[in-house]
């Protein structure tokens, strides 16, 4: 992820990477890990105001029973972000995964982000330890299980259509469901105004073959649609600063009538569809199969009405 941390984070952050995980191993989803290290740099990025040295080490390390918050005994994998920022104080760093928590001013952060790193962590077993003091910057490590099962080597689907478990059964099975859609390669606009969540989608479509076009502004999107040709498919995050999703789709409808819809969301407040239209609805955080579901039933013939909500697991 180094280079795309570089990009992201700018010029006037140092960032160094040190890899001390001796080889070791965890299973998670990869975009969802990407987008929890890709949240906490762009935090540590924050709390230095965009100037500053960042350090990202993985480790690894035994731990007793309850040695870190309420972890079991046992082999933990780590990565830690590190920043010489301005740090918090301990009743701050106690709220800092509460969903909505947030230090920043209005417009600048939802505090979901550090919520959801907390929800992963917590899904695969692991904890999290904060290291932070006012004006002596903040450290923030993740803990997760080791995983001793040999590594898995992709191979090209076999023609039966049979898979080796995990995100692949439940792709599968879903997929059978849905219309036959050759969905591979799509010109895809990416329109999501927060730049972890925008950069991590990108990645994740690029690593399903397709050809994402970044907005990072919904009022831009007429433009980047203009110059860009024939789009298949528009990924729009819902709620956004100067234009919501679906006030953009509204206003792109006439112009752009055949472009497929796909509306991404991290609200559960947002489940009242009927702004949302016959589009289809993939909530955040989601894996890279979830997405791929996702992709594939927007562009489905006969999209359904009303929108099915697409789980993101």
């Amino acid at each position: 992820m180094s280079d795309l941390l570089d990009r992201t984070l700018g010029d006037a952050i140092t960032l160094t990477v040190v890899d001390r995980s001796d080889g070791w191993r965890v299973r998670a989803d990869r975009v969802q890990l990407e987008n929890a290290v890709l949240n906490l740099a762009v935090n540590a990025r924050d709390a230095m105001n965009g100037r500053g040295t960042m350090t990202v080490t993985t480790g690894a390390v035994g731990l007793a029973a309850n040695a870190v918050g309420h972890c079991p005994a046992g082999d933990y994998a780590t990565i830690a972000v590190a920043d010489d920022g301005s740090g918090m104080s301990p009743d701050i760093a106690e709220r800092v995964f509460e969903p909505f928590f947030t230090t920043k001013e209005t417009g600048k952060g939802t505090g979901l982000g550090l919520s959801q790193i907390f929800g992963l962590v917590r899904q695969l077993d692991g904890e999290i330890e904060i290291v932070s003091a006012v004006g002596e910057g903040t450290t923030v490590t993740l803990y997760l299980p080791r995983d001793l099962a040999d590594p898995v080597v992709e191979a090209d689907p076999e023609p039966s259509g049979e898979t080796d478990g995990g995100d692949t059964d439940v792709l599968a099975s879903e997929q059978a469901a849905e219309p036959a859609v050759d969905s591979a390669g799509l010109r895809i606009l990416v329109v999501e105004d927060d730049p972890r969540v925008l950069a991590s989608t990108i990645n994740a479509l690029e690593e399903l073959g397709h050809n994402p076009i970044p907005c990072d502004d919904p009022v831009n999107a007429a433009a980047l649609l203009a110059r860009h040709g024939a789009v298949d498919l528009i990924i729009s995050d819902v709620l956004m600063p100067r234009q919501t999703g679906p006030e953009m789709i509204a206003a792109l409808r006439p112009i752009f009538p055949d472009v497929a819809v796909l509306f991404v969301t991290g609200f559960a407040g947002e489940s009242a569809t009927s702004e949302f239209g016959d589009h289809q609805v993939l909530r955040k955080p989601f894996t890279l199969a979830g997405l791929e579901r996702a992709v594939i039933a927007a562009m489905a013939p006969g999209r359904p009405s009303p929108p099915r909500q697409i789980a993101a697991e």
